[in-house]
């Protein structure tokens, strides 16, 4: 009876022990919420203070002549190679490019 005492006491000591670390309360894998900008290092491209952001930042503000967030049909005509791929990216066909639809134009430019 005290060895059966003994192995009950043993396996509730390591089931709470298990419970107290958070063993259960853990995300599974893959399912890890994104950390919040202020976390990314600014190394990484998804900075918003990364090179190559502050690059896009800045082409996208000479681009945009009128400041309304798009890059349009008549703005892009100023980049004759925008121009000409313009259709191709326009993904939803509204006559401008958001900024999504203009970082996968300039993803695709041959460097």
């Amino acid at each position: 009876m005290t060895r059966t005492r003994s192995a009950k006491q043993i396996l509730t000591c390591i089931a709470l022990s298990a419970f107290s670390s958070g063993i259960w309360s853990q995300v599974p894998a893959g399912q890890e919420p994104a950390p919040p900008a202020a976390n990314v290092p600014p190394q990484s491209p998804a900075a918003p203070t990364s090179a190559g952001a502050m690059v896009f930042d800045y082409k996208m503000e000479l681009l945009d002549k009128d400041k309304d967030g798009f890059v349009s049909r008549d703005e892009a005509k100023g980049v004759p190679m925008l121009a000409k791929i313009f259709d191709k990216f326009d993904r939803n066909r509204d006559g401008k490019l958001d900024r999504m639809e203009l970082e996968a134009a300039e993803k695709a430019q041959p460097r």
